[in-house]
């Protein structure tokens, strides 16, 4: 009797343990839902700096808008240069659609100057220009701006009176090496958006007339209104404009 007692408490026991090792369904736990940020929460955050931004295009083509939230892109642009080079586009605006999408409003570097279209956020990387470029006509001088410091300030020659240098806020297009420093644009180009206005382009140019700061190995350029519409710099003083980043705004000024 007494091993038939001892036998069905030690049956318990073992029930009550097994039991014990498993987590009532009312406790176990749940994982909680958090919050998704937003897929353009880096933009926002940069936005909110107000600096001067560039958009860098994600796939090998940017659709670009008419207005912001629109379905379809009136024109494809390039991501590169023709040099293979990933444009850094310059952002003029921003705006934020029905649904909540940001939108950003670029500066083109497409002739004629002055245009401007509407790309989505999340197609592009957004950066802040920690540079930026300015070009004094009547002064024909030349400065570059690093985090708010002067870090070169050079003597340039500008567009002649038949071609002037067109006023204007610009960036950086393309920066190319040209291996020759007694060629028309010497040994070095920073190509920038824009474009002569006082050349008809594939009539009086082979091409679109684009603006560039460039090299030139005369001397007696400096201080002169002698191109067609380029900004010319010495050779010798290129060196504080090669590692210029691509995207860094550049402004023409009278």
């Amino acid at each position: 009797m007494l091993g038939r007692v001892l036998l069905l408490l030690t049956a318990a026991l073992l029930t009550a343990c097994a039991t014990s090792s498993e987590t009532p369904v009312e406790t176990q736990a749940v994982p909680r839902s958090r919050p998704r940020p937003p897929s353009d929460i880096e933009a926002v955050k940069l936005l909110a700096g107000g600096g001067t931004l560039t958009a860098v295009p994600r796939a090998v083509t940017l659709g670009v808008h008419a207005a912001p939230g629109t379905d379809r892109a009136y024109m494809s642009l390039d991501a590169d240069n023709p040099w293979g080079q990933r444009l850094r586009l310059l952002v003029v605006g921003n705006a934020t659609d029905e649904d909540g999408d940001i939108w950003l409003r670029i500066h083109l570097p497409i002739w004629p100057n002055g245009q401007a279209g509407w790309v989505a956020a999340s197609d592009v990387r957004l950066a802040e220009a920690a540079e930026r470029v300015l070009v004094d006509l009547s002064a024909r001088r030349l400065v570059r701006i690093r985090e708010g410091q002067r870090v070169a300030r050079v003597r340039v020659a500008v567009g002649s009176a038949a071609t002037p240098t067109p006023p204007g806020r610009y960036f950086v297009w393309a920066k190319v090496a040209t291996g020759r420093a007694s060629g028309p644009y010497g040994s070095f180009i920073l190509g920038l958006s824009g474009f002569s206005e006082s050349i008809e382009p594939w009539e009086e140019w082979p091409g679109e007339p684009r603006l560039a700061i460039h090299g030139t190995d005369d001397p007696g350029d400096a201080g002169q209104a002698v191109s067609k519409g380029c900004v010319r710099v010495l050779n010798a003083l290129l060196r504080h404009l090669r590692d210029v980043p691509m995207g860094t705004p550049v402004l023409i000024r009278p």
